[in-house]
């Protein structure tokens, strides 16, 4: 689907679904008293739209600068909430089957920040997969939070990050004091899950909560394993979870729910949230997820489960041609390791766009592709030609995404806060990284605030594309 296509059908959506739900003042522009005359118009495709003298929204009928949002009465405080954003978050609450589900207008970078809040105190050690999300390490830094890292553990048929095992978990937590919480990321940017469930047992066992980066899952809870099991982190044991609604749901960017499972949490996750949180959500996101509520309520899980199916079909098709398919993978995703097939990823990308396919994600590690409920049949069936015109080439050695222990030598908050200069990548060697260095996508970070850089490192991030690096001074 082009650019312009996939505009056109978010405006479709906005005007279809999300306008109507909201009503502008549009004032006499010249008038400066304050009951100033004005009328109410519903908007088409606001948010896509800068409204000016020489470009408004299509269909509003006035040529007039200001424009003023009409807050449905009860909507005011989303930290406050009472009337519909309350019921809504009992809504989202029952659907997930939790103790408390919020809603968030700042994606789940506002819940990650906001879970690590709740589990912060003085000198706290959080025990952390190293494929955490960016946000999850400047929320630590600013909190004063340590990390102490499990790495994955990498399979070499998948080829991929890999997955954090129970007994690492157990084995930091053993030897590691005053530890807050474990925050797990899981299902990754690849789509690879974690055992949620063995590691909430391991880091209850030790008396800390569990904290799980669902962002990429918020799907998982109305679909079921191969074995009937739950996938959600809520239905796992998590305590704390985030979902981003608009990565797997139909929601606009922005939208998420921070879930909590531990009842001593749920009258301070507002709480947690202003610490960080904007005073002024952004309603056409909140009025999105309020749309989310209804595609769920609904049919959406009949829908999301009928995607499942056809995406099996195109997973086992993928084993067929030869693409060590990963064992433990989110079902809406299908992940093509590419290392060691015969592929490059500029090779693999130009085949994909001459039959109009779109991928996620695409680099010399592996190719994610995403479907959604909205995908029609004949999308299907292009990405089954692509993969019966494209299998594995050949099978021989690869280099899976780059995940390198590195040396930490000063404390994560001393380090992003410390005077710094920027400096060429090739000077870098030997100095202390002053802040997460990532590739995004996937967003996972190369180097953290407080490593010192080596020269494995400083290879991987010229071959990331980056070339300058904050240092301590």
């Amino acid at each position: 689907m082009s650019i312009v296509n996939s505009i056109e059908t978010v405006r479709e959506w906005l005007g279809s679904t999300v306008c109507p739900m909201v009503q502008l003042k549009l004032p006499d522009d010249s008038a400066t008293d304050a009951s100033y005359p004005y009328k109410l118009v519903n908007p088409t495709a606001f948010s896509l739209f800068v409204p000016s003298k020489d470009r408004l929204p299509p269909k509003v009928p006035a040529p007039i600068p200001s424009v003023c949002v009409q807050i449905v009465e009860g909507t005011d405080s989303l930290f406050e909430d009472d009337g519909p954003l309350k019921e809504l978050e009992e809504i989202f609450t029952q659907l997930y089957g939790t103790r408390s589900s919020v809603i968030s207008a700042g994606g789940s970078t506002l819940c990650i920040q906001a879970m690590l809040r709740l589990v912060a105190r003085e000198g706290g050690k959080v025990i952390a997969g190293r494929n955490i999300h960016a946000a999850a390490v400047n929320a630590m830094a600013l909190l004063g939070l340590e990390p102490a890292w499990v790495y994955p553990r990498r399979d070499a048929e998948e080829r991929l990050i890999g997955r954090i095992a129970p007994e690492d978990v157990a084995a930091v937590l053993e030897r590691e004091s005053n530890v807050c919480a474990v925050y797990i990321t899981s299902p990754d940017y690849f789509g690879v899950m974690s055992d949620i469930e063995g590691i909430a047992e391991v880091a209850h066992a030790h008396g800390v909560p569990l904290l799980v980066d669902n962002a990429h899952g918020a799907h998982l809870r109305f679909l079921r394993g191969e074995d009937g099991r739950p996938l959600h982190p809520m239905q796992l044991g998590a305590d704390l979870c985030c979902d981003s609604l608009h990565k797997t749901l139909p929601a606009l960017t922005g939208a998420a729910l921070l879930h909590c499972n531990r009842e001593e949490y749920v009258p301070q996750l507002k709480g947690a949230m202003t610490v960080f949180s904007s005073t002024s959500p952004n309603y056409l996101i909140m009025l999105s997820i309020d749309s989310t509520a209804a595609f769920l309520l609904k049919d959406g899980p009949d829908q999301l489960r009928r995607t499942v199916r056809k995406w099996g079909e195109l997973r086992r098709l993928a084993g067929e041609q030869g693409y060590p398919i990963p064992e433990h993978c989110d079902p809406m995703r299908l992940t093509l390791p590419l290392a060691g097939s015969g592929y490059t990823a500029k090779e693999f990308k130009a085949l994909l766009h001459e039959r109009r396919i779109m991928e996620e994600y695409c680099s010399d590690s592996g190719c994610v592709l995403l479907f959604s409920p909205f995908n029609r049949e004949e999308d299907f069936a292009r990405v089954r030609q692509f993969l019966l015109d494209c299998p594995v080439r050949q099978k021989g050695s690869f280099a899976p995404f780059p995940i390198v222990p590195s040396q930490r030598v000063m404390g994560l908050r001393q380090a992003l806060l410390a005077p710094k200069e920027s400096v060429d990548i090739d000077k870098a060697e030997g100095r202390i990284s002053a802040q997460v260095k990532i590739t995004c996508p996937p967003g996972i970070p190369l180097v953290m605030p407080g490593e010192r850089l080596h020269k494995e490192l400083r290879k991987i991030l010229k071959n990331s594309g980056i070339f300058v690096m904050d240092v301590v001074k």
